[in-house]
C-alpha cells in the first residue's frame, strides 16, 4: 500500500499535479474557515488561485533548470575542447622528441655536430612541454577556483623593473628594444606571483609578436582606486575580427611565429582568468600592422577591503 502510495505522489509531482492539489486543498479550507460560503464556489476559486500559483512557480522553476542545463552543457563542451587541444599541443613536441630520439637510438646521425644539434632540439621540446603543462595546469586551476593567493601590497614598479632585465635577453635576440615607463611607486594589493605571470605574458607576447627593430613600452600607474598596467607593442597587430577570440585558450594571431618562439597560446587566457578574479578587466587595442596595447585594471585595494570584511 506503502509502495503504491509513493509511485502516486511521484507520478503527481512529474505532472504538476500534486502541488496544484495541495495548494487547492489549503486554499479551499481557508476559504471556507473565513467566508463559511458554499463547497463547490470555495473549491472553483480555490482551484483558480491554485492553477496561477502553480504555474508561475513552475514555470520560473522550469526556466532556471532549462539555464542550468544550458549552463551544464556549454561546460562540458569547453573542457572537452579544452582537452581536444591540450592534447594536440602535447602531441606534437611528444612526436618530434619520439624522432629524434629514434634517429640517435638507430645510429642514423653520425656527425657529432648534428647530434649535438639533435639533442639541443630534443632539450627545446621537452622545454616547450614542461612549459604547456605547466600553463595547462594554471589554467585549470583558475577555472576551477582552485587557488590560494598570497595577498601582499606590491611595488608594481620593481615587479616591472624586474621582469624587464628578465626579459632583456629575449628582447636583444629579437631585436626589440624595452622601454619602462613606470617610474613612480605603484602598488596593487595581490598575489606577486599572479602580478608577475600577468607581466611576464604581456611582455613576452608583445616581443613574440613584434617586428625587427621593434619597441615595447611597459607603464603602470595608480588612478581612480586601480592599478592600471600598460603594456604596447610595435608588432603585427590583430584583426578586429580576431581580438575577441584572442584570449581564447590555445588561440594564436600567427601560429607559425608562436610556435617557432615557443609559445603555448595560454598567456593571455591565463592573463584574462587572472584579471577577473579581482574583479579587473583588460581591454586590447590594436590595428593589423600598426601594433597592439594591453591595459590592464585591477583594484588596488578591493582584495585587501574583500578580505577585512
Amino acid at each position: 500500500m506503502r509502495n503504491r502510495l509513493e509511485t502516486w505522489i511521484r507520478k503527481l509531482s512529474k505532472k504538476r499535479l500534486l502541488p496544484f492539489f495541495l495548494i487547492t486543498a489549503v486554499n479551499t479550507v481557508a476559504i471556507l474557515a473565513i467566508g463559511q460560503g458554499h463547497l463547490l464556489a470555495a473549491v472553483l476559486v480555490s482551484a483558480l488561485i491554485s492553477y496561477t500559483v502553480v504555474e508561475l512557480y513552475m514555470e520560473k522553476a522550469f526556466q532556471d533548470l532549462d539555464q542550468m542545463n544550458e549552463r551544464l552543457l556549454n561546460e562540458r563542451e569547453i573542457r572537452q575542447e579544452f582537452f581536444s587541444n591540450a592534447s594536440h599541443e602535447l602531441k606534437t613536441p611528444i612526436t618530434s622528441i619520439r624522432g629524434y630520439a629514434e634517429l640517435l637510438e638507430n645510429d642514423m646521425v653520425p656527425d657529432p655536430g648534428m647530434q649535438k644539434d639533435i639533442i639541443r632540439r630534443i632539450k627545446n621540446e621537452a622545454g616547450r612541454m614542461s612549459d604547456l603543462i605547466t600553463d595547462i595546469l594554471a589554467v585549470s586551476k583558475l577555472e576551477a577556483h582552485d587557488v590560494r593567493p598570497e595577498l601582499m601590497d606590491i611595488n608594481m614598479t620593481e615587479l616591472i623593473a624586474d621582469r624587464i632585465a628578465a626579459f632583456e635577453p629575449k628582447a636583444k635576440a629579437a631585436k626589440v628594444t624595452l622601454c619602462n615607463y613606470a617610474m613612480n611607486h605603484v602598488h596593487v594589493y595581490a598575489d606577486y606571483g599572479q602580478m608577475e605571470e600577468i607581466v611576464s605574458n604581456l611582455v613576452s607576447n608583445a616581443i613574440r609578436y613584434n617586428r625587427r627593430l621593434g619597441k615595447v613600452w611597459v607603464n603602470a600607474n595608480n588612478e581612480n582606486g586601480y592599478m592600471i598596467l600598460r603594456v604596447r607593442d610595435t608588432g603585427i597587430g590583430v584583426e578586429p575580427g580576431e581580438q575577441e577570440k584572442i584570449f581564447n585558450r590555445f588561440y594564436r594571431v600567427d601560429k607559425g611565429r608562436s610556435r617557432d618562439t615557443g609559445g603555448t597560446g595560454l598567456g593571455l587566457s591565463i592573463v584574462k582568468h587572472i584579471v577577473n578574479y579581482y574583479g579587473g578587466s583588460i581591454e586590447l587595442r590594436s590595428k593589423p600592422g600598426s601594433g597592439s596595447e594591453f591595459i590592464v585594471k585591477i583594484p588596488e585595494n578591493g582584495m585587501k577591503k574583500e578580505t577585512e570584511a
